[in-house]
């Protein structure tokens, strides 16, 4: 890669316009193209066979970060940016039997969180369910129209609560929690001091569960055999926050985007059909976790059109491979994967363990919004400002103009979460509350509510 007069990759056509991007690297290098990622060469997989050949095989590519070979020659400048997220071992960075027995015991304590038949995803479901119609009546205010960000009153708190409730953490240290998650992703300058409140924050839940355990993720990984550290399943706790808090709320506004911007014949269609196959539509068409954290070749290795070094740098990326001519070419080995073998839960052993339930987070909150609001884009299409990191793009700001189908009365927020029962029904808003100290979380909704 030395040799080759590489791209920079983070630019302002990455940010507004990425599939342009991506074509332009393919057109250019075929399915795998170098570039450079803040100063540091990496080689950019965009071919949908390549993707998922280094996805699938891990005897060849490695994730554990002791593999990159720059890093292991001090070539990392100490302040790359995506450096932190890097520097901490848990789930989605290891490999071998060490990833397996870890990824056993994740599985097993989220078992029943996914099991349509266990109690426990049930009440969660409801919950989730409950908290979308308490964030949805709080925005209204009472009003029968008005105007909203979905990305900051909705999809970004949404996610928050149902992580809240699913870990057992007291509210208002799952705010703080969260809001760390969306910095460390960003990798901006204050990423390193996020990283370790998050994992200082998640140990320490760990640690409490450890004596007052709960019917929660939390405990159920206390109980997994072999046993896991407290400061392990801190990590494992740091790891499925980052994912959920990016990926489930932009997965939410990727998908009424999707409905909102469509033509009038469009929108009706996608409608007319479960609100899951919207969302797995958007998976294909506009995947949140749009580039996946680093593999690592273990030894020199052919890829596409280059022999690739041991030790170099490779990022698969999601979005450019469903981009990929060959994904759904009519009359190719590859046309049936149209619908549902997409890649944005990833693919082979180390393939999203939590995928089940963020869909039913997705598929909760656009259900809900659609029942129970008209919604209209409160900007063009080509005005709407994305957000794109390396692994991650949504919406900065989501502002919609929204008319609600039946009355409402004014919400207060809620003190902390509900307890578990059955789903509300959607013409029945919970009764405003007396003033008492609320979460973070609730204040700055209501500071957005207010302005």
């Amino acid at each position: 890669m030395a040799s080759l007069a590489v791209e920079p990759l983070m630019t302002r056509d990455f940010e507004t316009r990425p599939a342009t991007v991506y074509a332009r690297l393919r057109a250019r290098y075929g399915p795998v193209a170098p570039v450079d990622l803040h100063g540091v060469p990496v080689w950019l997989v965009l071919g949908f066979g390549e993707v998922r050949e280094v996805l699938r095989d891990e005897s060849v590519w490695k994730k554990d970060v002791q593999h990159w070979r720059w890093l292991r020659e001090g070539r990392v400048p100490a302040d790359w940016p995506h450096l932190p997220g890097y520097q901490v071992s848990h789930l989605l960075l290891q490999d071998d039997q060490r990833h397996k027995a870890t990824r056993d015991a994740v599985e097993e304590a989220l078992d029943p969180f996914q099991d349509a038949d266990a109690p426990q995803s049930w009440e969660l479901a409801n919950a989730v369910s409950r908290h979308a119609d308490e964030l949805i009546a709080f925005f209204a205010d009472g009003g029968d129209s008005g105007w909203a960000d979905l990305g900051a009153q909705f999809a970004r708190a949404l996610p928050l609560m149902a992580v809240n409730r699913l870990f057992g953490f007291p509210v208002e240290q799952g705010d703080d929690v969260f809001m760390d998650s969306w910095r460390m992703v960003d990798g901006g300058p204050d990423a390193a001091a996020a990283v370790g409140r998050l994992v200082a924050a998640t140990t320490e839940l760990a640690a409490y569960k450890r004596q007052n355990p709960g019917d929660d993720l939390t405990t159920r990984l206390l109980a997994v055999e072999p046993p896991l550290t407290v400061e392990q399943i801190g990590l494992e706790l740091y790891a499925i926050i980052v994912i959920m808090s990016e990926l489930v709320s932009h997965a939410i506004t990727n998908s009424v985007l999707e409905v909102l911007a469509g033509e009038a014949g469009t929108r009706d269609g996608l409608m007319a059909g479960p609100v899951e196959e919207l969302v797995n539509r958007v998976h294909i068409a506009s995947p949140p976790w749009v580039n996946l954290t680093f593999r690592f070749p273990a030894a020199d290795t052919d890829l596409g059109d280059f022999r690739l070094a041991a030790g170099d740098a490779v990022v698969p990326s999601i979005a450019a491979a469903h981009g990929d001519p060959m994904f759904a070419t009519p009359g190719s080995q590859e046309a049936s994967v149209s619908s549902r073998a997409h890649l944005a839960w990833g693919a082979g052993p180390h393939q999203c363990p939590g995928r089940g339930l963020a869909d039913m987070i997705v598929t909760t909150a656009v259900g809900r919004l659609f029942e129970r609001c008209d919604l209209e884009l409160g900007l063009p299409v080509d005005q709407l400002p994305w957000r794109s990191s390396t692994h991650v793009r949504g919406l900065k700001s989501f502002p919609v103009r929204y008319r609600m189908r039946t009355r409402q009365v004014p919400v207060a927020a809620p003190a902390e979460a509900a307890a578990p029962g059955p789903a509300p029904e959607p013409v029945a808003p919970a009764p405003a509350e007396p003033e008492r100290l609320r979460s973070a979380l609730w204040r700055f909704l209501a500071s957005l509510r207010r302005s």
